[in-house]
């Protein structure tokens, strides 16, 4: 009996520090502010700490890279975006124009691009449609969007350490005035290994 206690206290030790390392649910993002002037931003190049970046807006301790001793298998891409300023009605259409004129492309070293999406279809908004009543009292909705920000991928992407891998997005148009200095962050989402 006490053979059996002894190795239950041992079981309830083990496994916290491993030597064949570790695997974590895990996300790297970054971070851009939306600008009128700029049609292109990269992503994932200004490591935490650099050009002002903070941990709210990125993760990433290295330039357009995984640190070495990790791997990590992007199972979705997620997307947020916060608003800089209370917006106006007016502001909704230059929103969704935003979002249906903007493009996320992935690329990795020495490879073609691994997957170009729209706003719009990572965010899972399919119907942007910005609504006035026509007379005093309408109610009529519209079809509403399942609207969530968390884009499975089908294949994983695999991102080595020490692979530099690129992420831009780029408006097709300008995007409007009232949305400057909003903030669109990306996310890649899966499973991280790493050495403990």
């Amino acid at each position: 009996m006490s053979g059996s206690r002894e190795q239950a206290l041992v079981n309830t030790q083990v496994g916290t520090y491993g030597t064949e390392g570790e695997q974590l649910d895990w996300s790297y993002y970054d971070t851009i502010l939306v600008a009128a002037a700029t049609l292109t931003h990269r992503l994932f190049t200004n490591p935490l700490g650099s050009a002002g970046k903070a941990l709210d807006e990125t993760n990433l301790t290295l330039a357009g890279q995984i640190p070495q001793g990790q791997l990590l298998d992007v199972r979705a891409i997620k997307v947020f975006y916060t608003g800089s300023t209370v917006k106006a009605t007016a502001n909704v259409l230059p929103l969704y124009t935003l979002l249906a004129r903007t493009v996320i492309s992935i690329k990795l070293a020495n490879k073609e691009t691994m997957g170009q999406w729209t706003l719009q279809e990572l965010l899972g908004a399919a119907t942007l449609v910005p609504l006035t009543p026509t007379a005093a009292g309408d109610n009529i909705p519209i079809i509403q969007p399942r609207y969530h920000g968390i884009f499975p991928l089908n294949k994983k992407l695999i991102l080595a350490a020490l692979t530099p891998f690129e992420v831009t997005l780029t408006h097709s148009v300008a995007p409007d005035a009232s949305l400057a200095n909003d903030r669109i962050k990306v996310s890649l989402a899966g499973i991280l290994t790493r050495v403990s």
